[in-house]
């Protein structure tokens, strides 16, 4: 498993998570950056984010990216997976993120690879028990992948507590405000404005 797991939330597209990615490249082995290019839904939105995602993780200092798609080959997703120091999991439609990672046979190269994994928003959630889909009219919980023994709600704001304080029985639950961030090695570490549900009970962990 990965030596270290960054769970986010922001938006990327407004620069406001550069910090953040650029503390998860550094931790990474190598700069080698490979994104999970696979969370958006249509070929000219998803060629159009790994060209964003290709700029974007050059300009903080990533030394060469690449992507894994769709139509990406197991061996060559194996092969990229070797040189990669750094996996992201990208925001986007998470139950397209999980459908293909694990209807195209990814998740096994995310279970062994042993460098940084840092998700943001659908990638966050991606790496959670299970995704916990509140705040649209059809609410439901859906298995995820369980990188981590804990569920997050990303852009999180107090409007979602009804819902996190019901679903926080049985479960801890971590409201990520943007631009914060909870680390994993084995040992949680905060980053930002982070709320924790647990039991019925809410508050503040940082």
């Amino acid at each position: 498993m990965a030596k270290k797991l960054y769970l986010m939330s922001g938006h990327t597209s407004t620069g406001r998570l550069k910090d953040l990615d650029s503390r998860a490249l550094a931790d990474a082995d190598n700069g080698n950056v490979l994104v999970m290019n696979v969370s958006q839904i249509g070929r000219q939105k998803t060629a159009d984010k790994g060209e964003f995602f290709r700029t974007y993780f050059r300009e903080i200092g990533a030394e060469n990216v690449d992507l894994v798609e769709r139509n990406t080959r197991d061996h060559v997703v194996r092969e990229k997976f070797s040189r990669a120091g750094l996996v992201y999991l990208p925001g986007g439609d998470t139950k397209e993120l999980l459908h293909t990672l694990i209807s195209n046979d990814i998740v096994p190269h995310l279970e062994s690879f042993q460098g940084v994994i840092s998700g943001n928003s659908a990638g966050t959630y991606a790496m959670c028990p299970e995704y916990l889909r509140i705040g649209h009219w059809d609410d439901r919980i859906i298995p995820a992948l369980g990188f981590v023994n804990f569920w997050a709600k990303t852009h999180y704001g107090p409007k979602f507590d009804e819902d996190l304080l019901k679903l926080s029985v049985g479960r801890e639950i971590y409201g990520l405000e943007d631009e914060s961030a909870i680390v994993f090695d084995d040992q949680l570490h905060f980053i930002g404005n982070i709320w924790r549900f647990s039991e019925g009970v809410k508050e503040g962990v940082n």
